[in-house]
This record gives structure tokens, sequence and C-alpha cells, in this order.
């Protein structure tokens, strides 16, 4: 059996091999920089530490007598990260505490308040105290947990908020 072709002389032509693996060397290198360029972008900011999530707390509240309508709140910082800290602010919701708690604690690293001018370095511990009041009667009850929120600001200018359980004690 023969076969014959019956339209003309057309020949189809593809890439030639050269061409072919010429192409596919180029998109593996160009798939190979933009790889290479994400992972360093990755790997950079991980070693600058990025946002530092370490910073652990805990805190106490001495209130006079079973209840009252006033305690000293009591909390401590630990910096575990990667990052000083340069700014903290502690909020105290409203109700159990009243609206103009917490706002005077200030938390302190070698005598002075945690600011620019006085880094909470990694490894530090930062406390802080103040007077607090109850929103409404029958006040604080010595034995009973309250939550405050802590919002750590880092050199560089990420931050990390934080929830720390005070139990009172009278």
């Amino acid at each position: 059996m023969q076969f014959r072709r019956t339209s003309g002389s057309s020949k189809r032509r593809g890439v030639s091999p050269l061409v072919a693996t010429l192409l596919l060397i180029a998109i593996a290198v160009v798939a190979a920089v933009i790889l290479y360029a994400f992972v360093t972008g990755f790997v950079g900011n991980f070693q600058k530490g990025g946002p530092s999530y370490l910073v652990t707390g805990n805190g106490q509240m001495a209130v006079p007598g079973s209840t009252s309508m006033t305690g000293i709140l009591s909390l401590t910082l630990r910096n575990e990260g990667s990052q000083p800290v340069n700014g903290v602010v502690v909020a105290c919701p409203s109700p159990p505490f009243s609206a103009v708690n917490c706002g005077l604690l200030v938390f302190t690293y070698a005598g002075n308040p945690i600011a620019p001018g006085n880094l909470l370095p990694v490894g530090a511990l930062g406390a802080g105290s103040a007077g607090v009041t109850a929103a409404a009667a029958p006040g604080f009850t010595a034995g009973t947990n309250y939550q405050v929120t802590v919002t750590i600001t880092f050199v560089g200018g990420s931050s990390q908020i934080i929830l720390i359980s005070v139990t009172s004690t009278s």
C-alpha cells in the first residue's frame, strides 16, 4: 500500500529543537530568579525579627478586704522577642474598672518609663502598678479574675496586643 500526497508539497514545520531548548532554559532561569527574590525577601524579614510576638505578661490586683471600690493593679511584662519594646499602653474594660483607670499605669524599666528614649531590651522585665477604682458597687471582689488589655509597640513599628488575666487578692 502506498500513500500519496494529494495537495501539493506543503510541509509543516515546528520550532527547531535548539530554539525549544533555549526557550525552556530561559523560562527556568526566569522562574528561578523570581523564586530567589521571594525567598530572600521572606528570609530577610524573618531574620530582622519582623513583628515580635513573644512578650508575655502577668498581673495581680490587691483588694483591701473581700470587696472594695479600689485596688492596686500590678503588671509585669517580659520581652522574650527579637526587638526592643519602645511603648506600652494598658486598657482596662469598663465595667468593672472605671473609665479613667489604667491610663495611669506606666511600665518602667531601669527606673524610667518605657519609651523611645528608654527601651525595654530583649530578655528584660518591665513592671508597672497603679491604683484603680471600680465602675460600680459592689466593686472589686477578692478571688475574682479581671481582664486587662496591653498593647506593646516594638522598635520598627510592629505591635502586639495581649490579654492579661489579673487575679484579685485581699
